[in-house]
């Protein structure tokens, strides 16, 4: 797992400007991805906050959050599952 991972604990986790369609999650293993399968994550815009929800098929520990709004979002609320340890994909340039 790369150094800046995140623990998921319910955290509020500000994002870089650029992700547009996907906001792609890399878990530390598939275990931990199962985890935190069908999870509520929270999408924070400028204006709005969208309700989403973590998929990952099984063996995978990759997974992508929809984002909804033609906006960039600001920031994402995570789980709260302890244990289990995220990376945040930067933006495709």
């Amino acid at each position: 797992m790369r150094e800046n991972a995140i623990e998921c604990r319910g955290g509020l986790v500000p994002l870089p400007p650029g992700h547009q369609d996907w906001l792609p999650l890399v878990f530390g293993d598939a275990d931990q991805a199962r985890t935190a399968d069908e999870a509520e994550v929270l999408v924070h815009y400028a204006d709005a906050v969208d309700p989403e929800w973590v998929h990952c098929p099984p063996g995978v520990n990759r997974a992508r959050v929809p984002l909804t709004r033609p906006q960039n979002p600001t920031a994402i609320r995570l789980p709260d599952r302890p244990g289990v340890w995220i990376h945040i994909e930067e933006a495709a340039a």
